[in-house]
């Protein structure tokens, strides 16, 4: 399975005033314009809008693809990689409303065929070094849900009568706050563990414990205004109080 790069594909580059640059070799040409080839430079270039195509760069303006080069979709990041690495190129790409997204390479014809024959040759290895990685992120995850699991657990505190409901929570909180690319406050780098724990846990205490969710739906779960909201939250908040208060130890036991 080839290496994808839709994640670049989406990456937002940060473009200098007036547009993409030329980047690597710089033309020291009083006239930029009147040089018929760019061979020696590496250009981020758009389509042209002109009616033979072509392309188009901020400072030469419209600029014909230097002979012998071939365009390279964006698809397989490790060729990608490999054409970049092997020599000049011009990275080709689209202006989107908040970005600007690469969508391929102009390149010589001959270090894209090296690139793709690369590929081929070592396509068994990466993908075992693949499975590998996977397999090691999967351990580091569940590690992580693990550790994140005795960290709601800690937060509960609950009597040792009450075990079985804290084991509950606490494996259904790591389950939902830790899942990777959530957004959610278990993924979050800027608080402590504790911190993300007891987050985690009384959001989930009040979606599933209280009547939270009864009373957003009982009124209009997407049509609420930001004060009822608040005042909804605020009641739940309490009742996750009395919850935990419920089942922790009393001062006799």
């Amino acid at each position: 399975m080839a290496d994808t790069d839709d994640a670049h594909n989406r990456t937002r580059h940060a473009e200098p005033a007036g547009g993409p640059r030329s980047i690597g070799v710089e033309a020291h040409t009083g006239n930029a314009t009147a040089r018929a080839d760019h061979a020696d430079e590496v250009l981020w270039v758009y389509s042209s809008r002109t009616p033979d195509g072509g392309w188009w760069h901020p400072k030469y303006g419209d600029v014909k693809g230097p002979e012998g080069w071939e365009w390279l979709p964006s698809g397989d990041a490790y060729i990608t990689r490999q054409v970049k690495q092997l020599g000049l190129h011009w990275v080709v790409v689209k202006k989107r409303k908040e970005f600007t997204q690469a969508i391929g390479l102009l390149a010589p014809a001959d270090n894209i065929q090296q690139a793709r024959r690369l590929a081929e040759e070592t396509e068994s290895r990466r993908k075992e070094k693949r499975a590998v990685s996977a397999k090691q992120r999967e351990k580091k995850e569940q590690d992580y849900a693990t550790k994140f699991a005795r960290a709601v657990l800690d937060f509960l505190a609950f009597a040792p009568r009450h075990r079985k409901l804290a084991q509950k929570i606490a494996e259904g909180t790591a389950r939902q706050a830790t899942v990777v690319g959530s957004g959610r406050v278990g993924r979050t780098a800027k608080l402590e563990l504790a911190e993300k724990a007891e987050l985690a846990a009384r959001a989930y205490i009040r979606h599933t414990y209280t009547g939270y969710e009864d009373r957003l739906l009982k009124n209009g779960l997407f049509d609420l205004d930001r004060e009822t909201h608040h005042y909804l939250k605020s009641e739940a908040h309490e009742e996750v109080d009395e919850f935990l208060e419920r089942h922790r130890p009393k001062a006799e036991e």
